[in-house]
C-alpha cells in the first residue's frame, strides 16, 4: 500500500509536531502545510519538502492528499475539518472538536455520515499511566467507579505567553482539562447528565486577556457518579512545571490516585493496596532522533483505522459527551445555574 499523503492545517506548536511526526511514520507522509503566516508555514513545509499554503480550502483543491491534521485554535476547528469531510479526506484532528457546541455536533454529525475516518486526538488515552488506570478499572480492582476528582493547571506563560493571540476565545476547561474530561469520561463509562459549575476572574483580565483565570465543576454522570474538575492557568512562572496535575478514581472497593508530575500511582482496595511510579515516554518524547509516546501512539491508532477502514477509539461521535460537558460548564458559568445535558 502507498503511504497516506497527509496536509497538515496549523502549523504552530503542536501542527509542527504532527507533521513530524506523521513524517517519521513508515505509513505515512507529510505533503502540504497550511498556515495562515505564509513564513511559518514555508518554515516548516521545507523540512519535509512539501508545499507551503495560506489557505486550506486551495490546499484541498490542489493538492492529492489523503487526510488532514488540524491543529488550529481551539475555536477555528469547524471550518477546516468540514471542509475535508466534503472533499472526502480522513481528519485528525486536535482536541477540543470545538468550543461551541453547535460546531462540535455538527462535525459529530458530518463525521458519522461519512466514509472517512475522523479522529479526535485524545492522545492521553495512549499513555501508559492513564492507559494502567483503564485496566485496573476494567479488571475490576477498585469496583464500580463512583466518584472522580481532577486538578489541572497551568502556569500563566500558558495564557500570556504560548498562545497570547487567542486565549480570549478557548478555556483551559478546553485548552487543559478536555483531558481529564475525556479520560473520566472512558474510565467511568457512562455519559454526563448535569453540570454545575463557577469562575473567578481577575488575574488574566487585569492583563488584556478576556478569560476566566480558573474553573470549578461539579458534573453528574450516568448511574449517580460525581466528578469534580478544577482547572486553572495563573500558576507561577516559578512553578516547577508548565502544566501539572492529579487525579483519583473512586470506586464501591477501592480508590487510584495518579500525580501528573511525579507520575505517581497508587492504588487501594479491600485486599490491600501498592504505588509504582511509571517512567519511559510521555506524550512527545524523543528517542533517537525521533518523536514516540502517547501521541504518536495516538496518531499511529489514526493510520491504522484509515488502513483497517474502522471506527477510532476517539471518534467526534464517541467523545461528543466531553464537548456536551464543556459546553454546560460555560453554560452554567454564565447563568448562575445547574445545567441539564440533553440527549
Amino acid at each position: 500500500m502507498s503511504k497516506v499523503r497527509i496536509a497538515i492545517i496549523g502549523a504552530g506548536i503542536l501542527g509542527s509536531r504532527h507533521a513530524r511526526v506523521f513524517h517519521e511514520q513508515p505509513e505515512s507522509e507529510t505533503v502540504a502545510i497550511v498556515d495562515v503566516n505564509q513564513e511559518r508555514a514555508q518554515k516548516i513545509a521545507a523540512l519535509y519538502n512539501a508545499k507551503a499554503y495560506t489557505d486550506f480550502n486551495a490546499m484541498l483543491q490542489n493538492e492529492n492528499v489523503d487526510a488532514v491534521a488540524v491543529a488550529t485554535p481551539d475555536h477555528l476547528h469547524r471550518d477546516p475539518v468540514i471542509a475535508a469531510i466534503q472533499a472526502s479526506k480522513h481528519v485528525f484532528m486536535e482536541k477540543p472538536i470545538a468550543t461551541q457546541i453547535e460546531e462540535a455536533r455538527e462535525i459529530a454529525s458530518a463525521a458519522a455520515n461519512s466514509k472517512v475516518t475522523v479522529m479526535v486526538n485524545y492522545s492521553q488515552r495512549y499513555l501508559t499511566d492513564y492507559a494502567w488506570i483503564k485496566q485496573r478499572i476494567v479488571a475490576g480492582e477498585i469496583g464500580k467507579p463512583v466518584m472522580a476528582m481532577s486538578i489541572k493547571y497551568d502556569t500563566i506563560y500558558v495564557p500570556t505567553g504560548m498562545i497570547p493571540s487567542w486565549a480570549s476565545h478557548t478555556s483551559p476547561i478546553y485548552f487543559m482539562s478536555s483531558h481529564d474530561l475525556d479520560l473520566v469520561h472512558w474510565y467511568v463509562g457512562v455519559d454526563p447528565v448535569e453540570v454545575l459549575a463557577h469562575e473567578t476572574r481577575g488575574v488574566l483580565e487585569s492583563k488584556g486577556i478576556r478569560a476566566h483565570d480558573g474553573v470549578n465543576a461539579l458534573i453528574q454522570f450516568e448511574g449517580g457518579v460525581s466528578a469534580n474538575f478544577h482547572s486553572s492557568w495563573i500558576h507561577p512562572v516559578t512553578y516547577p512545571s508548565i502544566a501539572d496535575g492529579y487525579m483519583q478514581i473512586i470506586g464501591s472497593e477501592g480508590a487510584i490516585s495518579y500525580n501528573n508530575r511525579t507520575r505517581r500511582a497508587d492504588i487501594y482496595n479491600t485486599k490491600g493496596g501498592y504505588d509504582l511510579t511509571f517512567a519511559g515516554p510521555q506524550t512527545a518524547t524523543e528517542v533517537e532522533g525521533k518523536i514516540i509516546g502517547a501521541f504518536t501512539d495516538s496518531l499511529r491508532h489514526f493510520l491504522n483505522c484509515i488502513i483497517e477502514k474502522r471506527e477510532p477509539d476517539t471518534s467526534p461521535r464517541k467523545v461528543l459527551p466531553t464537548s456536551e460537558s464543556q459546553a454546560a460548564i460555560i453554560e452554567s458559568i454564565k447563568t448562575h445555574q445547574a445545567i441539564k445535558i440533553k440527549k
